[in-house]
């Protein structure tokens, strides 16, 4: 059975440089974790994980100057190409796109899509404050879909977050709630009917989606929520797929597996925002929650359908 880590980030020493020296941490009051190639094959060793997907995402890549993003997202992908060529068959990765320009990010997509160290692309729920279901992005997301691309989607910090309201770091609420609204967003926008080659695979089983999505139910009759009428919320939210990181008891995964079939769910760790010790207690209450009725699916047969031969690498 290959394991597949899809929630797998890649600090690079030169990505946390320039980020740095802009003042610019993991996320406030947190700084970045020391990280390289290695330190990622150690802990898929201990857990038996065969195959990550790295990405290189929150706090992104773009901080008010389009050319600093267009540059870092370009050096960042081929830095990330050669660790997966140097990562004896371990790894995988996702592009990074230098939004909130279409223009730039339709280039990198040209620029890097068909290299085979990439198995999609990584997106951010918002850029600049908006939502990737904006129809600024459309052009972007034509391209994907005309690509049958898989996008993985990581959280990061909103716009407009209430900095000192609550003295939390964003990880623990916001970005939970970012993920919820962008997967809102999406349906509202009616993105999954126009693009429904695009193969999105959004984190930690969709931040609050899970506890939202009755809510949500309830208000399929609101004219707000016609893009989803026909269907309902819940196919629509069923179409989507979602990784298993910092997600693993009744009240997370539980409550998404409540709705969402275990085809449309895989592994994801964090590591290395999460430590190793941490990843491996966690993974082992994962394991044991899936139990003989999920593992299966969710650690491997769903990988392979997402990712092809590359699910099938060892």
């Amino acid at each position: 059975m290959t394991i597949v880590d899809f929630h797998h980030h890649a600090p690079l020493a030169s990505y946390v440089r320039r980020l740095t020296a802009l003042g610019i941490q993991a996320q406030p009051g947190a700084p970045f974790p020391v990280w390289e190639p290695a330190d990622s094959v150690r802990m898929m060793d201990r857990l038996g994980i065969d195959l990550a997907v790295l990405s290189v995402a929150s706090p992104g890549f773009y901080f008010g100057d389009q050319a600093f993003t267009t540059a870092l997202c370009r050096d960042t992908n081929d830095e990330l190409t050669e660790v997966v060529r140097d990562g004896d068959g371990r790894f995988t990765a996702v592009a990074c796109l230098p939004l909130p320009s279409v223009d730039a990010a339709l280039t990198e997509v040209e620029r890097v899509f068909d290299r085979p160290e990439f198995a999609g692309v990584g997106l951010l729920t918002s850029y600049a404050g908006s939502y990737v279901g904006h129809p600024k992005f459309d052009r972007l997301l034509e391209t994907l879909n005309d690509r049958g691309a898989f996008v993985h989607v990581h959280p990061v910090l909103p716009a407009w977050w209430p900095e000192g309201e609550i003295p939390l770091r964003p990880s623990v609420l916001e970005y939970l709630f970012d993920s919820t609204r962008l997967i809102t967003n999406l349906l509202l926008t009616d993105v999954p009917r126009r693009f429904p080659r695009i193969r999105w695979v959004f984190s930690h089983c969709g931040g609050a989606m899970p506890v939202v999505a009755p809510r949500m139910v309830l208000a399929e009759g609101m004219p707000e929520l016609a893009a989803v009428a026909q269907d309902g919320v819940l196919r629509a939210l069923a179409a989507f797929r979602y990784d298993t990181a910092l997600s693993h008891t009744a009240a997370d995964l539980g409550a998404l597996l409540s709705f969402i079939d275990d085809s449309r769910v895989v592994l994801g760790t964090d590591f290395p925002f999460s430590s190793l010790d941490e990843v491996a207690g966690r993974y082992a209450l994962l394991r044991e929650y899936l139990g003989d009725a999920h593992r299966s699916a969710v650690l491997s047969e769903n990988a392979r359908e997402l990712l092809g031969e590359l699910g099938r690498t060892r």
